[in-house]
């Protein structure tokens, strides 16, 4: 089945990511490939505008959340992918391919929406026993001291009672773990072009994370 277009917007948030080859972990270790997408991304972000929000390297993916004002996220992650790719390349000193295939990525129109998949983001070095906080993973832009040599601007997403004025209270919601099936609800949200919440069947209803900053 052919897979969707992605939505254009010049407001909303996307979330995006991509997975490396056969979901192999990079071959490069991840301080470099850290420094290769962090580079990569802080020139896009000049020559496009981008407003970037949260982004989290893992061994084998990434996930990005940013809003492109001049709705051409697919001309943006094009450079991305190509160009990290041709870095990656240049160090391993290997042609192999860097990803498994394109990017994909959902469009998040609402503030509930988008504060549930910048908590998920976040969270993906716990769920992967990475780090025991979110705040202490070496590859995140949530991480205090990475954020010290970024060669990007990171924008705030969370609401002014979460700001970076108090990080603490930031970091603690962060860290407060969702169920298993608000878990299945959110990544079933990021599949879709544009996130919508898994519904309970029974009820009728969507699956919403218990969020203390929203009705």
């Amino acid at each position: 089945m052919p897979r969707k277009p992605i939505i254009r917007s010049n407001k909303h948030y996307y979330h995006l990511h991509a997975r490396s080859n056969n979901k192999e972990f990079f071959e490069l270790p991840l301080s470099i490939v850290w420094n290769i997408m962090t580079g990569k991304l802080g020139k896009l972000q000049k020559d496009f505008d981008l407003k970037i929000s949260a982004f989290v390297l893992m061994n084998n993916h990434f996930h990005l959340l940013l809003i492109s004002p001049n709705e051409d996220i697919d001309k943006v992650m094009f450079f991305f992918m190509k160009d990290t790719t041709k870095a990656m390349q240049k160090h391993s000193l290997r042609i192999n391919k860097i990803y498994g295939g394109r990017y994909r990525g959902c469009l998040i129109d609402n503030q509930r929406y988008l504060l549930s998949a910048y908590k998920y983001i976040y969270q993906n070095p716990l769920r992967a026993g990475l780090s025991k906080r979110a705040e202490e993973y070496e590859f995140s832009t949530l991480n205090l001291a990475t954020l010290k040599y970024l060669p990007l601007k990171i924008e705030e997403v969370v609401p002014l009672t979460l700001q970076s004025s108090n990080k603490v209270l930031e970091c603690r919601w962060i860290n407060e773990t969702f169920s298993a099936n608000e878990i299945k609800s959110i990544k079933t949200g990021l599949s879709r072009t544009q996130f919508k919440f898994e519904k309970d069947k029974n009820k009728n209803q969507e699956i919403r994370p218990n969020n203390p900053f929203m009705n």
